[in-house]
Order: structure tokens, then C-alpha cells, then sequence
């Protein structure tokens, strides 16, 4: 019974962690696009934000959760350059600075008046306050704020879907509808999260059992599980409302969907909702932008409460872009990048199971063509 409990409640908290500030904005914004082919706008994003990040997953896993060991597939000096690329955008410089502005969002249906740098000014100093205690990360996210989350997601779900007709199918469009849930699902940046996530899940599963690896696979189960059904719900209300949500900023979306189906309940059940999505991914962002800072750039001269105040200084300066502005800083990169993270997790997997070599040289070519095909 230990070791079931211990599978929902790290299934639970991998759900938590990769479903952030994003997660709730970008299946949404693949309905509304979708131009009534729901079905296959969510395949797409079900492709590219919840199965490309579990092949990301099983890749580090083969490298016994060692992310180091599996970027040094493309030379000695790689597992630094991509720790800091992708961490920085994961934490104060996207991602992490992403999580305040949208959580800020939904905050708003309760305050409309407040500031954002107010707002992310008290949301770092509670991060800070979450973070500082990594043993009880997991357990936290997996154990209180998840089933949390998903009580909310669910409540706004059923009167979502309850209070309008379901889309009907145009008769044109069905292709790039699929493209849309394609890319769009690239904008989660999960497959990021997953070469640093999956290594520290496994940390806590060798604290707690002999077969952390067994642990591990069924728990990503469940949590792919949870992912893929919630966003086939966003995809499927964002389709529902698609004509009213046309002038709607992607960061409003849900609260525009909630306040439609419930009403005055709208404001705190949204807001519970979008700021524990934004607060369970952000406490872990904060913990591996930090931990790589103290141990990697500033070679152990800070203290762990040193590296994490300066991330989310950092993350606080980023947050004042906006949730626009910090999008377009990170998608020209990630367009470029993320592909060639796809051939890499690829090439790991076959690597470890089947001893495939060639690995720089594929990666090289697919961001080459990504470059030219962007600038052309």
C-alpha cells in the first residue's frame, strides 16, 4: 500500500510540475483556433506537450536521471551551455517570470486594481519561502496542491462544458488545425522541463524506495494520464467558446470561460485554480535555476538561500515584461532550439537501447535547417 501511495502522490506532483502557467493557456488557444476540428487540434498538442516530454523523460531515465551524462552525447562542454540555455528559459527568464504574470492574471478577478510588480513581489518572497525547503517539495506538490488544482480544473470543466454546445466541424482547416496543436504544444516547453524534472523526482525516489525506476515509470503514467485528459478538456472548451474567446488575450481565456459558465463563483475558483498551477511549477523552476546557479556559475560561493534570491530577483525583473513581452523574448529561441531537443531525446533513446553513435551531427543538422528555415 507504502509503495501505491507513494506512485499516485509522485504521479501526482510530475502532473503539477510540468502543468504550469502555459498548460493553461495554450490547449485553450489551440480550441479556439481549431476552427471546430478539436480532435485533431488536440492530437497535435497531445503529440508535443505530453508525449515528446515523456520521451525527454525516458531519455534522462536511461542515463539513470543523470541530465549531465546524457547532454555530454554532444561533447564535453555541452551539459553546461544546454543546463544554462534551458534552465534560463525554464526559470527566471521565461518560463518562471511567465508562471507570476498569469498567475497576476487570474489574480485580478479578485483585485482588479493590483499591480503586477506588486503582485509578483509577494508571489517570489512565497515562492522563496517554498522553495527553501526542497525535502518537502514533492511531497507538498503531490500530497496538498495538486488535488487541489484538479478539484478547481474539474469544477470549471463540468459547467464549462455543461453551459454550451459543442463546436461544430468547419469544412475547411482540418490540417492546420492539427499544425496549430503541433507548435502550440511546443510552447508549454515541457520537454525542457523533463531532462531536469525527471532528474529530480528520482532523487526523491531513492530516498523512499529500493526500485526508484519502476516507482518512476508507472508514476509518469499517471501523470501523462492527467496531462492528456486535461488538456483535451481545455482544447474542447477553447473550441466550445471559440467565437466569443477571438478577442480575448490568451492569458484571460479561462477566466473569460469560468465567468461565463459559473458566474459570480467565477473569481476565486479561477484564481485558486491558474495561481496553483503557476505555484507548483514555479517552486521547482526556482529549485533548479538555483541549485545550477550556486553549484555551476557561482562554483559554491553562494549559499542555497543566496542563488535562490538572486533567481527570483531575476524572475521578479522579467515578470514586468508581461506575459507578452516574455513571449517575445523566448519564442524565437525556442523555435529554433526545440526541434533539435526532439532529435536529441530521440537519438538518447536509441543510444541507450539500441547503441546508436551518431548523435552531434543529427542534432547539428536539425537546428542548422531550423536556423535557415527561420531567417529565410
Amino acid at each position: 500500500m507504502k509503495s501505491k501511495s507513494l506512485i499516485l502522490s509522485t504521479g501526482l506532483a510530475m502532473f503539477s510540475m510540468f502543468f504550469g502557467s502555459g498548460n493553461l493557456v495554450f490547449p485553450l488557444v489551440v480550441g479556439q483556433m481549431s476552427e471546430g476540428h478539436y480532435m485533431l487540434s488536440a492530437f497535435g498538442i497531445l503529440l508535443t506537450g505530453v508525449l515528446v516530454p515523456f520521451l525527454g523523460i525516458l531519455a534522462v531515465l536511461l542515463f539513470k536521471g543523470n541530465s549531465k551524462d546524457f547532454f555530454a552525447l554532444l561533447g564535453k562542454y555541452a551539459p553546461f551551455w544546454l543546463s544554462l540555455i534551458c534552465l534560463s528559459i525554464m526559470g527566471p527568464f521565461g518560463v518562471l517570470a511567465r508562471c507570476i504574470t498569469v498567475a497576476h492574471g487570474a489574480f485580478q478577478l479578485l483585485l482588479p486594481n493590483t499591480q503586477l510588480w506588486v503582485f509578483s513581489l509577494v508571489g517570489c518572497a512565497i515562492i522563496f519561502l517554498l522553495t527553501i525547503k526542497k525535502s518537502k517539495i514533492v511531497p507538498m506538490l503531490g500530497s496538498i496542491l495538486t488535488p487541489v488544482l484538479l478539484v478547481t480544473l474539474a469544477a470549471i470543466a463540468f459547467f464549462g462544458l455543461s453551459s454550451n454546445e459543442w463546436p461544430a466541424a468547419g469544412t475547411l482547416g482540418s490540417w492546420s488545425s492539427f499544425k496549430v496543436g503541433i507548435f502550440q504544444g511546443y510552447q508549454t516547453m515541457d520537454l525542457l522541463a523533463a531532462f531536469f524534472f525527471s532528474t529530480f523526482v528520482i532523487r526523491h525516489l531513492e530516498n523512499k524506495t529500493a526500485q526508484p525506476v519502476s516507482v518512476f515509470f508507472r508514476s509518469s503514467l499517471i501523470g501523462a494520464g492527467l496531462l492528456s485528459l486535461v488538456y483535451f478538456v481545455l482544447v474542447l472548451m477553447g473550441a466550445m467558446y471559440a467565437p466569443e474567446l477571438a478577442s480575448i488575450p490568451p492569458q484571460e481565456m479561462l477566466g473569460y470561460v469560468a465567468q461565463r459558465a459559473l458566474g459570480p463563483l467565477a473569481a476565486p475558483i479561477v484564481c485558486a485554480s491558474v495561481i496553483l498551477a503557476c505555484l507548483t511549477t514555479a517552486v521547482v523552476l526556482a529549485s533548479l535555476f538555483a541549485d545550477f546557479f550556486k553549484k555551476e556559475i557561482t562554483k559554491e560561493k553562494f549559499s542555497d538561500s543566496a542563488a535562490l534570491f538572486c533567481t527570483l530577483a531575476f524572475a521578479f525583473f522579467t515578470s514586468t515584461l508581461e506575459f507578452s513581452g516574455i513571449a517575445r523574448i523566448i519564442g524565437p529561441i525556442l523555435e529554433i532550439l526545440y526541434p533539435a531537443l526532439i532529435t536529441l531525446a530521440l537519438l538518447g533513446i536509441f543510444h541507450k537501447l539500441w547503441g546508436w553513435k551518431s548523435i552531434r551531427m543529427p542534432f547539428a543538422a536539425t537546428l542548422t535547417l531550423k536556423l535557415i528555415t527561420s531567417f529565410a
